[in-house]
């Protein structure tokens, strides 16, 4: 163990090739590689967006499904109560 440490100390840095340009001054250099086409451009995104409702849906196990969703009922004093429910479903 104490060898290991002793070669942790001792052991050179490892050394790297620097293929960016330096900068001069204030200047901020950003320098590296993307495979493809594009590289410096996002995918596109599809012409028509089709929005969908989204569901926190899951099975919990076999047969037993349990759902997230979000309530809000007024209440009498003219307060809103906001509320997370949760639902546990068995299909019959």
């Amino acid at each position: 163990m104490l060898a290991f440490l002793l070669f942790a100390v001792v052991a050179p840095a490892p050394s790297y090739t620097d293929a960016c340009p330096r900068g001069s001054g204030g200047e901020v250099v950003i320098c590296g590689s993307r495979p493809g086409e594009s590289p410096y451009r996002m995918p596109r995104l599809p012409e028509r967006y089709d929005p969908k409702k989204i569901r926190a849906e899951t099975n919990v196990i076999a047969g037993v499904n349990a759902r997230a969703h979000v309530d809000a009922v007024d209440m009498p004093d003219g307060n809103r109560s906001n509320r997370l429910m949760v639902t546990i479903g068995i299909p019959f």
